[in-house]
Order: C-alpha cells, then structure tokens, then sequence
C-alpha cells in the first residue's frame, strides 16, 4: 500500500471529523468525501484492471472481498447505533432511523435521505446515519465498474471512462446550476429537489470516483509515471487551503472539482513527495483507521447533536473527536482486522453467513416498527403537524379558483387567515372562537410581489407563491363578508441580506426595506376595502427544537440540555432583526405579540397547564395553538389597540 494514500485517507478523515464537530474551524472539511471518492476510484479500477489483463477476474471473488472489507465494521457500527439510538432518539426519529437503517443494509441509503428532507422534517444532524449515504454511493459504484470494465474491450476502457466523466460531470452541475435561484425549474421527487438529488445520486457523483479510475488506468498503463514533486506540492495545497474557506453554498460546486483533480494528480506517480516524518505517520495511522472512524463518527456527533437540542458545548465536541479516533481504532483492530485477514477470514466467502448477519442487524426495522420505549400515542398526537384545518390547505384553492370547502370553518366566514406555515399554526386556536377561511401556503408568507428563493424554493416557485398571494389578495377584497385579515409569517427569511428574494420580476438581496414596502402595499389594500388588519407575530424562538425538547424532558428519550425555556436574552438575540421588522410593521398595522403573554420575568413559557405550545424550532402544536388562543377574540384586540 503507498504512504501517500493512507496520509490522504487520513487527511480526508480529519477533514470530515473537524467538519462535522460543530466547531467551526475547518467550514470546508466535507470536500473530505470527495478525496474519499477519487481514492475509492482509484484502488477499485486497480484492482479490477489488473485482474482483466491477468485474465483471473472474476465477480464472485471481486464481491466476496468487497464483502470482507466493508461489512464487518459497517456491522459492528449499525448494531451498536441502533442499540443506542433506542435512548437518544424519538418515537418520529426511530421511525426515520429504522429506514436509513434499511438504506444502509441493502446500500440505498442515498436514495432514502433525499426522501427525509421536507419542510417539517428534523435537521440533518439528528439523523444517525446520514454519513452511509456515501458509502452507499461508493458500493453502488463497485457494482456497476467491473460489469462497465468486463464489456468494454480493452484498447476503448479510458475512452469508456472519460466518456462517463464528462457526462457525470455535466449531469451533476447542470442540475446543481438549475436548482439555484435564477432556475427555471424546480425539480422535485420524495420532497427532494434537484439539487438534493444531485448531490446523492451515483450519476450525479460517478465523476469523481471516475476521476480516481482514470489515474487508476493511466498508472497501469505507465506504472514508472512520474510527477514533479513541486506539482504534488501544489495540488495538496490546494486541498489544504480550499479546506479553510467557504466559497460556495452549494456542493458539489467549482471547489469540490479542483479537490478532485488535485487528489487525482497526488495519485499519478509514486508516493516519494511525502516527507517520512512523525506528522506524516501520524496521519497514515489515522488513514489505516479512516473507514472505521468515519463509521462511527457521525453517529457520535448526532446522538450529542439530539440530546442538547443542536447547542453542542465544544469541550464535548472536542472530546467525541478524540472518541471518534479512539473507537475507529478500536473497530479497525478488533473488527476489520480479523474479518479482513484473521481468524473470521473466510466468513464472508459464502452468501449464507451474509444474509444471516444483515437479517440479524434488520430485526429492529422488521419487529420494533414503533419505538419500544414509547408506549403511548400522547406524543403522536402532542406533536402532530400542525397545518390548520388540514393537509388540504397547503393551497387553499381548488383547480377552478375557489377556495376548498375544507379551508373554510363555514361558508360565511368573516376573518381571513393569509400566510405561510405561521399562519396555518394559528387556526386551531383562533377557529375556537371565530369563523375562518384559511389562505396558506407554505413559506410563501403573505406579502405582495415579494418571495423567498433559497435551494428549496427557486425562482419558479417564487414567481408561483407571488402568485398565489395575488390570488388570495384578489379573494379577500372581493369577499364581502370578510371583515378582519390575520397575517402572519416567522419573517427571518426576509430580512438577512445572504439570503435572496424575487422581488416583482427581479432576484435581489433580501432587505427589510423590501418586506416593509411589501406588507404596507397589501395593508394598504386591505384597509382601503374597509378590511381591519392584524399581524399576528411569529412566537419566541431561540434556534432550539423547543418541541422536541419537550418530548425529550417529559418521555424516555435523554435531555442533556438545563431545560426548554426560552430566556428572554436569548430570544431577543436570536430574533433581533425580526423584532426589528415587527417594530416597522406596528407603524403600519396592528401587531399581536405573542412574547407579550408568553414572556414573564425574562423567561418564555414553552408548555402550559400540561399542554407542550410547540411543535418545532417555532411552530405551535395543535394544543398550543388552542390553549394561546382560548379567550382570543379579533374584534376586541383591534377595539382596544
């Protein structure tokens, strides 16, 4: 085995490890990934090469190896994560794992996450197993080369291989490229979008394996290959130096293809550019262990991530990387080893003993569907998506341009309720007390010619969520017998100037001027049809998953947290650029805070009279809404504004 590779797989290990420990001091370390691919590349052609021109290929000992070397301690690290998992994780996340669990087993777990990103699903970090989507895609690869590599004839393999390249490559930055704000379509499948997809999916991704492949041939081809040491030099510190800084949101983007030639290039040639020296060692030892610990270092980092709701301390991020080394040793030494050349060699040299231990790590999935800890619906019913008076109403309009019936409380309803998922959590409370039609649509808040865009929501559906909300303007004002509007939107997406906006016709920066503008132009509206406006303002957030929290403190599920409160310091720092937006909107219209009743003496009630208010980061429950909105009436707030 050269040097060189072992220190890159060490490198690339402590690059995704620094990355994903929260501390911010590598903001580019997944390109560790993409060394990864181009390393796996690299090797698999090698071995698979040489066996062709050797004539002593053959696919059932090519998978049988594969077997011994990736098994053992992908084995080792579901089984002791599921064991785990049954005390860090919650009745929807054991619901959520047990299928990233099956995606690991069969290798489509890069198919399955795509599928768990939706605008109510929980954060990437509290999935335990989101790191197997790349192992997935890797074994999707060792699948298909050798087959790709038997049926080429010989002299057209790197033909074959450049060729797959350049497709990849294209396929990969075109859908990247079309699912960013100036696209023209969005492309969605399982709530995933395009760009989602991109990164996932083994089509979109094969160019950088394929890149390691092409070294690969070119090495076989030139076995005395030799780079200039200044060259090698160079190329590694490019990766080093595009490790340390953020240029892009997106990924794959220009970086990742300039990690991937670089990696390509420290392939070609021999391993005499590398200092013998103790660093250098050091990290080759790290890169014997790099494919356990990255194994078990994401599960590590996301059982922390889930028990102190996302608000890590760094003493213990530090400290589960260094666990994160320890225990990938530990499984290289007394799991890989052994499976691999050891006393359990020849265990994965037959099908029978594979079935046997995959159907054994799957029990959970096929006799533990629910969570085994958690005995009763109360938290199902608890922590219900709350979107007013249902599904139906993510677009309140039928075909024809008539709002649903199932939108409407009754026919003659009087208070509107016009907004985004902050405006559907509000129904359940205020439909207690008043006749509603509801008007929602799903982080499309309610204000004129103005949308957010981001890699989710594009400038189509912008363009449609402008839309929508002409439509809505249009019903309202000619709806006679509605007398009150209820506005309401958690506003951040609006106001920080990273994030970007189609404003009319055109994609600028997001600026509080532009909301302003835009909700005074529909209150202006609205009020010239003799219609009385109220803004009812997003509830105290903190950045924390207070919901979850809650369920956390109450069930079997571990709090490593103090508590769910939200203090009222953290509050008004975590949303000063909404209370900021708030304050402008109280010159324009009547605004109903919610902080108001739910902020006493520096803390924010979360629960009340035994019922959990929220749901999430910052939506109510069913329940909440019910219990905020109980003695709610919109004709006397407006009367004593």
């Amino acid at each position: 085995m050269r040097t060189d590779i072992q220190f890159l797989r060490g490198i690339a290990v402590l690059f995704v490890v620094l990355y994903h420990s929260g501390l911010g001091l590598l903001p580019e370390g997944y390109l560790g990934v993409d060394v990864f691919f181009v390393i796996s590349g690299f090797l698999i052609t090698k071995v698979i090469l040489e066996g062709l021109n050797n004539n002593n290929f053959t696919f059932a000992n090519f998978y049988y190896r594969r077997a011994k070397r990736l098994l053992p301690a992908l084995y080792s690290t579901l089984f002791f994560t599921t064991i785990i998992g049954v005390f860090f994780l919650t009745r929807v996340q054991w619901t959520d794992y047990l299928d990233q669990l099956i995606g690991a087993l069969t290798f489509t777990a890069n198919l399955v996450l795509p599928g768990q990103t939706g605008y109510f699903e929980q954060a990437s970090e509290g999935k335990p197993l989101l790191h197997i989507w790349s192992l997935s895609l890797e074994e999707q690869y060792y699948f298909v080369l050798p087959l790709i590599l038997f049926i080429l004839p010989k002299r057209i393999r790197v033909f074959g291989l450049i060729t797959l390249f350049i497709i990849s490559l294209v396929w990969c930055f075109n859908w990247i490229l079309s699912s960013s704000q100036d696209a023209p379509l969005l492309w969605r499948l399982n709530n995933a979008t395009k760009y989602e997809w991109a990164f996932y999916l083994l089509p979109t991704r094969a160019w950088e394996l394929l890149a390691g492949s092409i070294a690969a041939w070119v090495m076989i081809k030139s076995p005395n290959l030799s780079l200039p040491k200044s060259l090698k030099y160079v190329a590694f510190t490019s990766i080093m130096f595009l490790g340390f800084f953020k240029y892009s949101n997106t990924h794959p983007s220009i970086e990742a293809f300039i990690v991937v030639i670089c990696t390509a290039l420290l392939l070609l040639g021999q391993d005499n550019w590398l200092p013998p020296n103790l660093l250098s060692k050091t990290i080759q030892k790290v890169g014997d262990w790099s494919y356990s610990i990255y194994l078990v270092h994401w599960p590590l980092f996301s059982f922390a991530h889930l028990a102190y709701i996302a608000d890590v301390p760094p003493v213990i991020s530090f400290l589960l990387m260094v666990l994160s080394i320890l225990l990938g040793f530990v499984q290289f030494k007394y799991i890989e080893t052994p499976f691999r050349y050891l006393k359990f060699n020849a265990l994965f040299n037959n099908w029978k003993p594979i079935v046997a231990i995959t159907l054994l790590i799957a029990s959970p999935f096929l006799f533990f569907k629910s969570h085994p800890l958690y005995k009763n619906d109360y938290f199902e019913k608890t922590l219900l998506i709350n979107q007013g008076l249902g599904e139906e109403c993510e677009n309140s309009f039928d075909e024809i341009g008539a709002v649903k019936p199932v939108c409407m409380t009754s026919l003659d309803a009087n208070v509107a309720v016009w907004g985004d998922s902050y405006a559907m959590h509000l129904v359940p409370g205020l439909a207690q007390n008043h006749s509603i039609v509801q008007l929602t649509k799903s982080a499309c808040g309610p204000f004129p010619n103005l949308a957010r865009i981001n890699q989710n929501y594009n400038a189509q559906w912008a363009k449609k969520c402008i839309e929508y909300n002409d439509q809505v303007l249009d019903y309202i004002i000619s709806n006679k017998l509605i007398t009150h509007v209820i506005m309401s939107s958690p506003l951040s997406n609006y106001l920080s100037s990273s994030d970007k906006v189609l404003n009319g016709r055109d994609i600028t920066n997001a600026d509080i001027k532009l909301l302003v503008v835009s909700f005074e132009s529909a209150v202006k509206k609205l009020t010239a049809s003799n219609k009385i406006v109220t803004f009812i303002a997003p509830p105290p957030k903190n950045g924390k998953n207070i919901g979850e929290c809650l369920e956390r403190l109450y069930g079997p599920a571990l709090l490593m947290a103090e508590g769910c409160s939200i203090s009222m310091e953290d509050y008004l720092s975590h949303q000063s650029h909404v209370i900021k937006a708030l304050n402008e909107f109280e010159k324009i219209a009547f605004v109903y805070s919610l902080s108001d009743h739910l902020c006493v003496e520096g803390t924010c009630a979360v629960s009340s009279n035994g019922k959990f208010l929220y749901r999430d980061e910052g939506h109510l429950s069913i329940s909440g809404s019910k219990e905020l909105f109980k003695n709610f009436k919109i004709e006397v707030v407006n009367n004593v504004q």
